[in-house]
C-alpha cells in the first residue's frame, strides 16, 4: 500500500504558521501581525506588485519626502524559519544602517560624550530596552530617507519603540554602576527619536501637531526623571557648553524677556516664561560658538527638556507668547533642516505659529522669520 504524505502548505506568514493562525497573507505586513505587533516574515519571495496592492498608504506623510506606493524590504524577503535561522535579518539591516547612516551625524560631532558607537552597542547588548531603541531610530531613519517602503519601517519602528519602553518600565529605576550608562543612552536617544517622528510625521492640523508636542515632551521628561535629573548633561556632554541658568541673555532673548514682562503676567508665570526664554538663549549661545563644520543637533534635542514642565503646559493651553517662544525655537531648528531628523520641521513650526497667532503678532515674531530669510538667502 502506498502512503500519501501531505506536503506542508507554504502559504501564510512564519509567524501566523507558528501560532497556527489563518494568514490572510497581505504583504509586506498581514493582519495578525499588525494587530498583535508582531515581527511578519514570508518564506516565499514577495510575488511582484503585490506588497503595493494589499497595504494602504500611510496616512501621515513627511513633507519632506513624497508618498509612493509602499514595497516591501528587501532584508524582508530574505527569510528563513525563526527556529532554523540565528538572526533576524530586518534587524540585521538595521543594526548597519545605524552604524552606516542614522547616527552619522552624531559620530561626526561626537554628541553622544566620548562614548564610541561599538561602546553603544555593547552597553544595548545588556540593556535590551537600549538595543531595541537604537534599531526603532534606525527603523525611524529608513522610514524618512526611504519613502517608497515608509510604511513597512514605520511599522517596525513603532513595534521596536513600544517593546523598548515596556522593557525600560519593567526594568530596575534605581541607577547603579552597572546600569547608568545604558539609562542616560537610553533617555537622549527616546529624545531624539520622538522628537524627529513628532517634527516629520506631523498632523497637517496645527491644533492636533501642538498636542502631539506636547505629549513628546511629557513622555520624555518622565523618561529624563526616572532615569535621574542629572542624565542629560553627562549623555550630551553639555554640562560646560550650556550657560548657566542666570547667565546674561543675548540681544533677542532680551527684547523677548522685556515683552513678555510688560504684559503684565504674575511673577510665577514670569519666571516660567523667563526660564524658558534662558534655556532659548543656552541654545543660541552654544550654536553661536560651534567650531565652523561642527553641528549642535545636541542643544536643539534637549531644548525641549531644558524647559519646564510648567512652561509645556502654557503651551498646550495655546499662550500666544508660550507659542512665540517655540516659534524661535523652530528658527534654530531651521538652520539644521538638511538633516533627517528635522527636515522642514522648523519651518513649520515658525510658518505655522504666525498663521495661528495673526498679524497682531508679527512684530513679536520678526527674528524667527528674518533668521530663516537670512539662512535661505546664504545657500
Amino acid at each position: 500500500m502506498v502512503r500519501r504524505t501531505h506536503r506542508k502548505s507554504r502559504n501564510g506568514c512564519i509567524e501566523c504558521k507558528r501560532r497556527h493562525m489563518k494568514c490572510d497573507e497581505k504583504r509586506p505586513i498581514c493582519s495578525n501581525c499588525i494587530s498583535s505587533q508582531r515581527h511578519c516574515e514570508f518564506l516565499e519571495p514577495v510575488p511582484a506588485g503585490k506588497a503595493s496592492s494589499s497595504i494602504g498608504s500611510d496616512t501621515a506623510t513627511p513633507s519632506a519626502v513624497g508618498s509612493p506606493a509602499v514595497t516591501s524590504s528587501p532584508a524582508q524577503e530574505i527569510s528563513n524559519n525563526p527556529e532554523d535561522a540565528p538572526v533576524n535579518m530586518l534587524h540585521v539591516e538595521l543594526a548597519h544602517n545605524l552604524s552606516s547612516h542614522a547616527m552619522d551625524a552624531f559620530n561626526r560631532q561626537k554628541s553622544f560624550s566620548s562614548i564610541s558607537f561599538q561602546d553603544i552597542l555593547r552597553h544595548g547588548l545588556s540593556a535590551p530596552y537600549l538595543m531595541n531603541e537604537l534599531l526603532s531610530l534606525s527603523a525611524l531613519h529608513l522610514s524618512i530617507t526611504r519613502p517608497e517602503q515608509r510604511t513597512f519601517y514605520r511599522h517596525h519602528s513603532t513595534q521596536l519603540q513600544s517593546y523598548a519602553l515596556s522593557s525600560f518600565n519593567s526594568s530596575s529605576s534605581q541607577i547603579n554602576d552597572e546600569n547608568y550608562v545604558s539609562i542616560f543612552l537610553f533617555a537622549g536617544i527616546l529624545g531624539l527619536h520622538m522628537l524627529c517622528e513628532t517634527l516629520v510625521y506631523r498632523d497637517n492640523d496645527f491644533e492636533s501637531f501642538l498636542d502631539q508636542f506636547v505629549q513628546y515632551t511629557i513622555l520624555h521628561h518622565g523618561v529624563r526623571t526616572v532615569a535621574g535629573g542629572g542624565a542629560l548633561k553627562p549623555l550630551l556632554e553639555l554640562g560646560e557648553r550650556i550657560p548657566s541658568a542666570d547667565a546674561g541673555l543675548g540681544p533677542v532673548c532680551q527684547v523677548l524677556l522685556d515683552r513678555i514682562k510688560g504684559l503684565g503676567h504674575d511673577d510665577t508665570t514670569t519666571r516660567t516664561y523667563q526660564q524658558a526664554i534662558q534655556s532659548l538663549q543656552s541654545v543660541i549661545t552654544v550654536m553661536d560658538s560651534q567650531i565652523p563644520g561642527e553641528t549642535s543637533l545636541d542643544v536643539l534635542i534637549a531644548w525641549p527638556v531644558l524647559v519646564s514642565r510648567d512652561y509645556i503646559d502654557l503651551v498646550s493651553q495655546r499662550k500666544r507668547e508660550a507659542l512665540v517662544i517655540l516659534a524661535h525655537f523652530g528658527a534654530l531648528v531651521d538652520t539644521h533642516k538638511q538633516s533627517w531628523i528635522f527636515c522642514d520641521g522648523g519651518k513649520y513650526l515658525v510658518d505655522s505659529i504666525s498663521q495661528y497667532l495673526g498679524p497682531q503678532w508679527e512684530e513679536w515674531l520678526h527674528w524667527p522669520r528674518q533668521s530663516m530669510m537670512v539662512a535661505n538667502s546664504v545657500q
